[in-house]
């Protein structure tokens, strides 16, 4: 019930959602209470060990790019994943990994020789030019969308790590990162993908009822739909998508994600949560020309769901089985 890539480049069409769900429903007193889901597990801020970039692979080629953001204030390295393969006649499928560093060190060679096997991608793992899995004081401002009123919003526990700032990443994104990321690279713009997960699923969901056209496919594992008020909910009720091409979202969240987090939580299930996160999957798939699921990641606690989202998100784009 995946969304794959199949021989000439192309897409099966995703399955339709088996019950109706209202996004009317999802209005901020109606939805699942403030958790700290957003917060990275401590095991993940440690600093990385040699990962597929520094031991090298048989079958893709790696380039790194840095560069900083138009204030100085935050450093990327963006990390391109090349395919050994030759492309399809189309060109290669470029999926857009938020939290670069964390993603790729989720992935080892046997995925990337899985995703060989089949139609491998070009990965553009979007890091940031630290020797730890996430810069939280960067990805917390990159992936936040900001008030109507556009005033940062402020952590009360950690004042440094702001919000607001996810439209100036979309900026700096389709101005600048992709077109580095992709240069000199036979790829099929009509295909471009993003994951995120945690607040780079909310940047992800952000982007798509903001900017649909700047991806095809968009992938948000655990999005912390509780920011500033639920406005991402908000968001998703004026979407509509550009109908001259087809495009869809794979929503996917664990079901155990709030035993870790249970003494921030005042209420409310994982069951409660992702029956809401089905609803408005559902809703979504009614657009003409976009297609959407939820899909459960069963067993999965907030952390354990970043690298299993992302299997599932690189299976759906290659048609390889990724475990």
């Amino acid at each position: 019930m995946t969304l794959h890539a199949n021989c000439d480049g192309t897409r099966r069409r995703l399955l339709k959602g088996a019950t109706a769900g209202a996004l009317l429903s999802l209005l901020p007193g109606a939805l699942w209470p403030l958790s700290a889901e957003a917060r990275p597990d401590p095991e993940f801020n440690q600093p990385l060990p040699p990962g597929i970039v520094e031991k090298g692979s048989g079958v893709y080629d790696f380039r790194v790019h840095r560069l900083a953001s138009p204030d100085g204030q935050r450093h990327y390295r963006i990390t391109v994943a090349i395919p050994k393969k030759a492309p399809p006649e189309a060109g290669y499928t470029p999926v857009y990994l938020l939290d670069g560093n964390a993603a790729l060190a989720a992935l080892d060679e046997q995925h990337l020789k899985a995703m060989d096997g089949a139609i491998p991608p070009v990965l553009i793992a979007l890091g940031y030019d630290t020797d730890q899995r996430f810069d939280v004081v960067a990805r917390q401002w990159d992936y936040t969308p900001k008030r109507p009123e556009q005033a940062p919003i402020i952590n009360d526990r950690d004042p440094e790590r702001r919000g607001g700032g996810a439209d100036d990443f979309i900026t700096l994104l389709n101005d600048t990162l992709m077109a580095e990321a992709e240069r000199n690279l036979p790829i099929n713009t009509a295909e471009r993908a993003l994951w995120g997960h945690s607040f780079g699923g909310l940047f992800v969901l952000h982007a798509l009822f903001t900017r649909p056209a700047l991806f095809d496919h968009w992938y948000a594992a655990s999005p912390s739909l509780s920011w500033n008020g639920y406005q991402v909910v908000a968001e998703a009720g004026q979407f509509q998508w550009p109908t001259d091409h087809p495009g869809s979202a794979l929503l996917m969240r664990g079901d155990a994600e709030l035993k870790r987090h249970g003494p921030y939580s005042n209420g409310g299930s994982d069951k409660e949560i992702n029956d809401q996160m089905r609803n408005l999957a559902q809703q979504m798939d009614r657009l003409p020309g976009f297609e959407a699921r939820f899909e459960v990641l069963e067993g999965m606690g907030h952390g354990a769901a970043l690298a299993r989202s992302l299997k599932l998100t690189l299976s759906d784009i290659s048609g390889a089985a990724l475990t």
